[in-house]
């Protein structure tokens, strides 16, 4: 870390209330819309949108206790899970804020994959095998998490034997840098 940086806080996602989009109170329309509803890779769109550089910026990686709110997508009721955070910047700013939850009771050859990413994206490797399955869209209104934040979406994915829940909420220098208002 540079001199001049400051730390970087993991904002706290135990307390968003996700909702289905018919049941989503005050719902964002034109480009919004179409970020959250995005059906395929969010990585390989933020990454069009990227004039110099994309990048993953793992926050935190731990075996933790799952959020209430997340145990139930998972169908699992685990006490514990691989936790990954991570910033998704484009051009060196904090675009997307991404929390994924994956189940250690799985014997699944997927959970060294999913384990050990580093810095890669883990929309690539989900979005890279027609196996996987993405589960129903949800969202959630702004500013659920600890730090200010835009709306956010999640899924859980399904592939042979394993799932992983993503959450992703989208961040102000995104917004501001693309124009997106509607908030």
């Amino acid at each position: 870390m540079k001199a001049t940086e400051q730390p970087l806080l993991i904002p706290d996602s135990s307390a968003v209330q996700w909702q289905s989009v018919c049941h989503l109170t005050g719902a964002p329309a034109g480009a919004w819309q179409s970020w959250l509803q995005e059906p395929h890779s969010l990585t390989v769109r933020l990454q069009a949108q990227a004039q110099h550089s994309f990048a993953v910026r793992v926050l935190n990686e731990a075996v933790l206790k799952p959020h209430e709110h997340e145990a139930e997508p998972l169908d699992s009721h685990v006490s514990k899970a691989w936790v990954r955070e991570v910033l998704l910047e484009v051009d060196e700013q904090p675009w997307v804020f991404a929390r994924s939850v994956v189940p250690l009771n799985s014997s699944s050859t997927w959970l060294p994959k999913v384990l050990n990413l580093g810095t890669q994206p883990l929309g690539q490797l989900l979005f890279s095998d027609a196996r996987v399955i993405r589960g129903e869209l949800v969202f959630c209104a702004p500013n659920q998490l600890s730090t200010p934040s835009l709306w956010g979406r999640a899924s859980c994915f399904s592939m042979p034997e394993l799932k992983v829940l993503v959450a992703e909420h989208f961040l102000a220098p995104m917004a501001q840098r693309l124009n997106l208002t509607g908030l």
